[in-house]
């Protein structure tokens, strides 16, 4: 018998170690869940931490309401500008603004004359069918005519003629019933053949109409309208840094200028993808602008771009494009395409206000160009299917030429070469031409002898059968009927034949004629295009030489693409200086301010005034990656020994100017 005291401690460690080990899980998971809450709170107490972190980055002044005006579409780039409205006009909606070289327009005179040959070459076609047709028709005429006179003689009775004639008249019977059916299946060929070539020349029309229409739809492409009401405001190339005006080179795709409204300004700027949870929309933001140093303005996020995109000038990176409202901006001189530090901070923390700056340079020291306010482009001319020219003659840089003087001359060997083979098929063509008068004047001689024979024999078939029916055999008689009606319409299908022949001969003369004219315009236009290879001064003017995509100056020997000019003929009674101010010290100079412009190679110091500033800042160049603003001086007194084209110094000086001047604000104002 065992012992109740034992039993009594077994049963009891068996309730309390259960309970003990459900307390001490129990201790282990509160402990857990402490653990847990406090690492999320620290989590979301460094999340907190880092939304709340500044972001810093770039971007620039842009007109809200303002229309890039793109470079169309053209065989080439760059393109010529053709016509570009002068910078500071004022446009409506539907006004031309832009213009160049439409591949369109020497196709649409190309298509069209196709389109003419096309319709010339399908109508001789069917003229030559319908003669064909006239033949089957003939030929089934005499078909018919030869199986109703075999039917008179198989229908004699077999008991009056002779065995062998009553075999033969029945196999003729057959025969001719077999040569009807050919002629009936050759007749309808020949409908079938008309009906698949007026079928053929009408979709050859129509596909030389849509290619007509898609030519004059480059033409209109060659073509930029204004979309709003607005001012003309003229871009600068990105790789070169020149301005595009009338006459210049622009890349296809590429932005010659705005088309600003009613000026109203606000910052597009690009946040690195990295820097994108950092930032939203409504978050506050300071701005700062490197033409304005010192100030600092409240911004607000507008919107944020939904994908991420590249920008090639700034590496490799992605960027997302960021609007920012601008508030209280009034009353400062921001221009277009000027430069902003964006810093995207607690709200708490953006005030408007000043930051200390560093003392300004009393002087700045710049590079320009002197150049002429008028002045003619020299370039090679266009010829179609000659891209490129060999510059055989130029006049001297600075040299002197007077109206109708030589400036350029360029050489295209393979203008002659196609010009000396199209005069000589224009020779043969010509012949070709006589040819066929001659040849078309005897074939329609020959038809009205046809004509005059059927009307004859029709004639003869009509008095053979009047005569009176009891003179004549049964069977013979017959035979005269049937030959009355098949010479008369043989009479009727002659008259026809010769009328189609002679349409297809007046068709095929009309497509030699075409062909005549085709050559000859194109005669004239490489004529033409041989005469404008030497380029002569529309004025007198004073020659500067340009550079090409190379950087280096044209020169006798270099080669030359289609519209890129070489020269410029200007006006040495119209002279100023145009230079490029980095942003950073737009703030230091002001209309009206005097300037030393240096003469570098003549040691010669001219005294000098600034008289207009550009309307926008942009970009020097793909070498030179600084924001510039462009300004323009004028000479107190106009230099002898200074020439269009010349490179010089200009040296302002900027301590009677303020810090804060606001009078650059002016758009070309000064003129």
């Amino acid at each position: 018998m065992s012992n109740p005291i034992f039993r009594t401690k077994t049963f009891t460690q068996r309730l309390l170690l259960p309970a003990l080990g459900g307390c001490f899980a129990a201790s282990l998971m509160c402990s857990a869940f402490a653990q847990t809450t406090s690492k999320d709170s620290k989590q979301t107490a460094v999340r907190e931490q880092k939304a709340q972190r500044p972001v810093l980055f770039t971007g620039e002044v842009q007109a809200t309401d303002s229309v890039p005006i793109i470079v169309p579409t053209a065989n080439v780039s760059p393109v010529t500008l053709r016509y570009y409205l002068p910078e500071g006009a004022r446009v409506k909606a539907g006004d031309v603004v832009l213009r160049v070289d439409a591949q369109g327009n020497t196709d649409l005179e190309r298509v069209e004359l196709e389109m003419t040959q096309a319709r010339q070459t399908n109508a001789r076609e069917v003229a030559e069918l319908e003669v064909r047709q006239i033949d089957a028709e003939r030929a089934l005429l005499m078909a018919k005519a030869a199986l109703a006179k075999a039917k008179v003689d198989a229908a004699l009775p077999k008991g009056q003629i002779a065995a062998l004639d009553y075999d033969k008249y029945q196999g003729e019977l057959e025969r001719a019933g077999k040569d009807l059916e050919v002629k009936e299946k050759a007749l309808v060929n020949a409908n079938e053949a008309i009906k698949r070539k007026v079928e053929d020349g009408i979709l050859a029309v129509r596909k030389s109409e849509i290619q007509v229409a898609f030519s004059r739809a480059q033409m209109s492409q060659a073509e930029v309208k204004a979309p709003r009401e607005g001012v003309i405001v003229h871009g600068y190339d990105r790789w070169s840094g020149k301005r595009l005006d009338e006459g210049g080179m622009g890349h296809i795709g590429s932005v010659a200028g705005h088309i600003m409204g009613t000026g109203q300004l606000s910052v597009v700027a690009y946040v690195l993808e990295a820097d994108r949870s950092f930032i939203k929309t409504g978050q506050a933001v300071s701005v700062r602008f490197d033409a304005i140093p010192g100030t600092t303005l409240k911004g607000v996020i507008e919107s944020i771009g939904g994908a991420p995109e590249a920008r090639a000038a700034w590496g490799k990176g992605r960027y997302f494009k960021t609007d920012i409202k601008l508030i209280d901006a009034q009353g400062l001189p921001l221009q277009h395409g000027m430069s902003a530090a964006i810093e995207a901070v607690d709200p708490s923390q953006v005030q408007a206000k000043k930051s200390a700056t560093k003392a300004p340079p009393t002087q700045i020291t710049l590079e320009g160009d002197v150049l002429s306010r008028q002045s003619f482009a020299i370039a090679p001319p266009t010829i179609q299917q000659v891209w490129e020219y060999n510059l055989v003659m130029l006049a001297p840089e600075g040299s002197q030429v007077k109206e109708g003087q030589p400036v350029a001359v360029f050489e295209a060997n393979e203008v002659g070469t196609r010009l000396d083979t199209h005069r000589s098929t224009l020779k043969e063509k010509l012949r070709a031409m006589e040819k066929l008068k001659l040849d078309q004047a005897e074939a329609l001689r020959a038809a009205d002898l046809v004509v005059s024979e059927a009307k004859s024999n029709a004639e003869k078939a009509a008095r053979k059968a009047s005569l009176p029916r009891d003179l004549v055999k049964r069977v013979d008689y017959d035979k005269l009927v049937v030959e009355r009606e098949q010479f008369a319409q043989l009479a009727q299908l002659a008259i026809r034949q010769r009328d189609a022949q002679k349409r297809a001969k007046e068709q095929e003369m009309l497509g030699m004629k075409t062909e005549v004219a085709q050559l000859q315009r194109t005669i004239d236009v490489l004529e033409k295009g041989i005469k404008g290879l030497t380029v002569t001064a529309p004025r007198a003017g004073t020659v500067v030489h340009l550079s090409g995509f190379n950087g280096e100056k044209f020169a006798v020997g270099s080669r030359v693409f289609m519209s890129i000019a070489v020269a410029n003929l200007a006006d040495p009674d119209r002279l100023y200086v145009a230079a490029k101010v980095p942003e950073g010290q737009v703030s230091l100079i002001r209309l009206g301010q005097k300037a030393k412009v240096t003469v570098p190679g003549a040691n010669t110091v001219v005294d000098a005034k600034i008289t207009a500033f550009g309307p926008v800042v942009h970009g020097k160049s793909t070498t030179q990656p600084i924001v510039v603003r462009d300004i323009e001086l004028e000479f107190e007194a106009l230099p002898k020994s200074v020439k269009p084209g010349t490179a010089v110094q200009v040296q302002l000086d900027t301590q009677a100017v303020a810090t804060n001047s606001t009078s650059a604000v002016s758009n070309k104002g000064g003129r």
